[in-house]
């Protein structure tokens, strides 16, 4: 299908490979981070609805701030917008610090909601500013799939050194090296060129963010065809894998400090499937719409096996099999999602409308956090019956987009059109 590597995507597109850099950088700390607030929850509670308020506090910002996010990405210069978020996020990781010294769970919930109403802004934009880092629907896919594939080898690497480091030299060293990570990222952002604030859609005067906010809604709405991909992402989160994971280093697999060792090697385990899931179906792409919802549905059909591989799986070994089958069906919806929808939306609503895929995916991603909480402490469900439920929650997903693809029979192209 490549006429080009990922390689030269790299080599001949400078802007798009700072960006790159910046997310290599960026996300190899987020592993840290998210191992080290792990660790400190175990440490200061016992309560499975504990960790499941961490990943709340991580999810919910996205959904309470994603429209007003989207809306900034559209009417200011993208690039400003994630190198202030990053900037920002610098800060508050350094106040992290202050949650080992207080040992107060309520402190480290309350930072990590701050830092993640920051990062709220950050997502959008940086999906909205990639289109015009590259050039054409080709370099566009694997611009997309070295993200997220990227995403997924920082994952494997970050959880597992991250793992590994945090056993070694305590959680202190993992949080200030998230906290660095955010500066390095902010200078390689600062120097991409050529990202000036999107131009408006139409000659009408500036209108309020409300009603810019509205008009992204009415662009979903009057394109559903399309907007159906920014459901993509949210329909594949039943089950929460950070909140699984927690259980099984804290009480089914542990090794390490704390379960450390078990984390890193799941969060590894996931991450290396979340980079074969769309390299494998890139290989098989024509890049056309039914390309991708056909892929689509096979990474539905991955969510289901995996869940159910890991609620069996009687060793750390299978049960990081199995999960890497769940990453590859999460990371192929993720991916190709993203390409469908910033190939045939606009640049003017391409802010709001992936403000509201991150909304719902992370409205989601909290049900599914909530429910694995709910489920342990007031259904006394253990770990393996937990994951088993999501299983089995995930194969109606399966279902509704065999239904959406029957429905997505007339292309895209020709069903696109621009909100009044």
């Amino acid at each position: 299908m490549n006429n080009i590597s990922y390689w030269t995507l790299l080599k001949t597109r400078p802007q798009y490979r700072l960006l790159w850099f910046a997310q290599v950088v960026s996300m190899l700390g987020d592993w840290f981070g998210t191992i080290a607030s792990i660790i400190l929850v175990n440490r200061l509670a016992t309560s499975g609805l504990a960790i499941s308020i961490l990943f709340l506090a991580r999810g919910l910002p996205y959904f309470l701030f994603g429209p007003i996010a989207g809306v900034v990405a559209d009417r200011f210069n993208r690039k400003v917008v994630l190198v202030t978020a990053d900037i920002m996020q610098t800060l508050v990781g350094f106040a992290f610090l202050l949650v080992i010294a207080t040992e107060s769970l309520l402190l480290l919930y309350l930072l990590t909601a701050v830092q993640f109403c920051l990062s709220s802004f950050f997502e959008p934009a940086r999906a909205a500013i990639l289109p015009n880092l590259v050039q054409g629907e080709q370099e566009l896919l694997l611009a997309n799939t070295l993200s997220s594939t990227t995403w997924s080898a920082m994952l494997a690497l970050g959880a597992a050194v991250g793992g590994f480091a945090t056993a070694l030299f305590g959680v202190e060293m993992a949080l200030i090296a998230n906290a660095l990570t955010f500066i390095v990222s902010a200078v390689l952002i600062s120097q991409i060129q050529g990202t000036e604030r999107p131009t408006p859609l139409s000659d009408q005067p500036s209108q309020s963010g409300y009603l810019d906010f509205i008009d992204g809604l009415k662009y979903v709405w009057q394109n559903p065809r399309i907007g159906v991909y920014a459901l993509v992402k949210g329909l594949a989160q039943v089950g929460s894998v950070d909140a699984m994971f927690t259980l099984y280093a804290a009480s089914v697999f542990v090794i390490g400090t704390d379960g450390a060792i078990t984390l890193g090697i799941l969060y590894m385990a996931f991450g290396v499937g979340a980079v074969l899931g769309p390299v494998i179906g890139n290989t098989f792409s024509d890049n056309s719409d039914r390309f991708f919802q056909r892929w689509i549905l096979y990474g539905f059909v991955m969510l289901p096996v995996g869940w159910i591989a890991f609620s069996i799986a009687p060793t750390l070994g299978l049960a990081a099999i199995a999960i890497a089958i769940r990453a590859m069906g999460g990371s192929i919806n993720w991916t190709y999602s993203n390409v469908q929808l910033q190939t045939h939306v606009p640049d003017n609503f391409l802010g709001r409308v992936f403000a509201l895929d991150f909304s719902f995916f992370t409205l989601c991603y909290t049900i599914a956090v909530l429910a694995t909480g709910f489920f342990e402490d007031f259904l006394y469900l253990s770990p393996r019956e937990i994951s088993l439920a999501f299983g089995i929650g995930a194969l109606p997903v399966t279902l509704i987009w065999l239904v959406v693809m029957r429905w997505q029979q007339i292309p895209l192209t020709q069903q696109a059109t621009a909100a009044d």
